[in-house]
């Protein structure tokens, strides 16, 4: 007899209580010392009064909303990436408040330069998909040396300065995005040795 009534009041008090050692929730956060993070507690008291309903004891949630949570210091956690073309973004591991939102704080590194090289089937497939073979033709030909250069040529070496001249004339016609596609479209499966 002694158990159950010990069981029934840690059961009974357990639904009243509020909880202890909260979950943690990483939607919501805010900056403590030195650039650290606290996340905030997956339940939240939204006291005795409630969509103007008045409550014997505290109300808690599990899921609160922005503005709740913003009532009582938390702000949400803003982790999209921001992009910087040629770098890629690395997190320091810090924090900082910006826009209402808790973000955190990045380096940049810059990308390696690319070594690619390019088939020059897939290129030349490549570009008269896009109709701009009969131009790219044009700029070879039009140069005893380039003209050369191309029938020399097993793969094409993206660094040299005649395809770069290419691509350069190439970014006249087509997006960025129709180039990123037709390099990457053309690189060849042999191993590039440094």
């Amino acid at each position: 007899m002694k158990l159950r009534a010990v069981l029934f009041v840690a059961f009974a008090s357990s639904l009243f209580a509020a909880p202890i050692t909260p979950n943690l929730t990483s939607r919501f956060g805010k900056v403590v010392d030195n650039g650290c993070i606290q996340y905030a507690p997956a339940k939240i008291p939204l006291g005795n009064i409630v969509d103007g309903v008045a409550y014997p004891h505290c109300v808690w949630t599990t899921h609160g909303t922005t503005n709740q949570y913003a009532a009582i210091g938390w702000l949400p956690i803003d982790t999209t990436p921001p992009v910087r073309a040629g770098f890629v973004a690395e997190a320091s591991g810090l924090w900082c408040v910006s826009n209402n939102a808790v973000v955190p704080i990045i380096t940049w590194r810059a990308l390696p330069p690319r070594n690619l090289q390019l088939s020059k089937m897939r290129l030349k497939t490549n570009l008269r998909n896009l109709g701009a073979w009969d131009d790219i033709w044009a700029f070879i030909s039009a140069d005893a040396d380039v003209l050369q250069d191309w029938n020399d040529s097993v793969v094409l070496d993206e660094r040299n300065p005649v395809v770069q001249g290419a691509f350069r004339a190439l970014r006249q016609m087509l997006s960025d995005e129709d180039i990123e596609t037709l390099i990457t479209n053309s690189v060849t499966e042999i191993e590039v040795r440094q």
